[in-house]
């Protein structure tokens, strides 16, 4: 069984009439495109104390209170790393685990990058580059953070201490030395890694200072988020740009990000002649399911006959319509990522075959 995406239109347009004699016509008319996930960006550049303000400000958005280190999976609040807590043993070296926060101090955070490795700093970097000694201020004192061999670090979010994949409804972070506009971003992907939202960092004029930005969606829907950190690594003979040379160099300090929380169940709705129900609690005509905002439906069809689903939202509550489709086994999905109510018929049936889904 597998989904149909596309079929030659002629024979779905004869196999709806030979299916169906009622007014309604089965050419699917594509609904407007959803608007892309709204949210809100936290930014500021300065000191520790402007920093500290504007985080406050961001972590009041998130909602909730900060749960500890390895406190169990939670409902909501928010989860912080500032990198000072890590051991001795795992400082200064360019080997530090890529799974830490998630397996020796649990905080559902797991990361990669395409450099060569991980480095959680305690002397500014000048054990990397003495050069680098007095580039980088800090937020909170006094550790900082960088990929190896590479400017950018991905962060995949799991519920906390598991490998089941988490979502945040949030993330921001704390740059030192953006010099350069545009060098320092941090992208968001939902659970089918599509980029939902950028946002990028402050820079200065050249003088010693912090940025922050972060950003705050509707719900919990962020998988992943990619920060790209400065122009370039830092390396053993890396010169920064205020500096002489010719590339913006940046590393990281605290990170904060929402609660990472498990999709659920996503919602199955049988598409039969001539009905939707949903499987979840049998409601139909119209089938009638709740999801957490992030996860799929997914329609089944159980015998033959011509039937499609077709959004009838006006935006931001709409999705991709499919086509029709008559083949028993067939399924169509779509990811539903706006808070909301989604109305949907059959665009051969119309309002005789209907459903909603609602979506928190």
């Amino acid at each position: 069984m597998k989904p149909t995406i596309y079929a030659p239109y002629l024979s779905l347009l004869l196999a709806a009439l030979a299916a169906c004699s009622n007014p309604y016509s089965p050419v699917v008319t594509p609904p407007p495109p959803p608007p892309p996930p709204a949210f809100a960006k936290f930014e500021t550049l300065g000191d520790s104390v402007s920093i500290a303000a504007k985080l406050d400000e961001f972590r009041v958005a998130l909602g909730g209170n900060l749960n500890a280190p390895n406190a169990p999976p939670a409902d909501g609040g928010r989860r912080e790393i500032n990198w000072d807590g890590v051991p001795a043993a795992l400082t200064d070296v360019d080997t530090f685990p890529a799974n830490f926060f998630n397996s020796n101090s649990k905080r559902g955070a797991v990361y990669s990058t395409p450099g060569t490795g991980l480095r959680v700093d305690s002397t500014n970097f000048g054990a990397v580059n003495a050069a680098l000694a007095a580039q980088f201020a800090f937020f909170s004192a006094k550790k900082l953070f960088m990929p190896v061999g590479s400017n950018q670090v991905d962060v995949d979010f799991r519920l906390v201490g598991t490998t089941t994949p988490g979502m945040v409804k949030g993330f921001g972070a704390v740059f030192a030395d953006v010099d350069r506009p545009g060098s320092t971003t941090i992208e968001f992907f939902d659970a089918d890694d599509v980029r939902i939202g950028v946002v990028t960092a402050p820079n200065h004029g050249g003088a010693q200072l912090l940025s922050f930005v972060g950003a705050v969606f509707e719900a919990p829907i962020v998988a992943r988020v990619r920060i790209t950190s400065g122009d370039a690594p830092l390396t053993a003979t890396s010169t920064d740009v205020t500096a002489g040379g010719a590339t913006d160099l940046v590393v990281m300090d605290d990170f904060v990000y929402g609660e990472p929380r498990a999709a659920g169940p996503p919602a199955q709705v049988t598409v039969g002649n001539d009905f939707f129900r949903s499987a979840h609690n049998g409601t139909q005509n119209p089938a009638v399911d709740t999801i957490a905002a992030g996860n799929i439906v997914t329609w089944t069809w159980n015998a033959a006959g011509s039937h499609s689903v077709q959004s009838t939202g006006v935006p931001p509550e709409v999705f991709r319509n499919s086509v029709v489709m008559n083949a028993a086994g067939t399924t169509y999905s779509v990811r539903l990522l706006h808070p909301g109510t989604y109305t949907y018929d059959c665009a051969v049936h119309g309002a005789a075959m209907s459903g909603r889904i609602v979506v928190q």
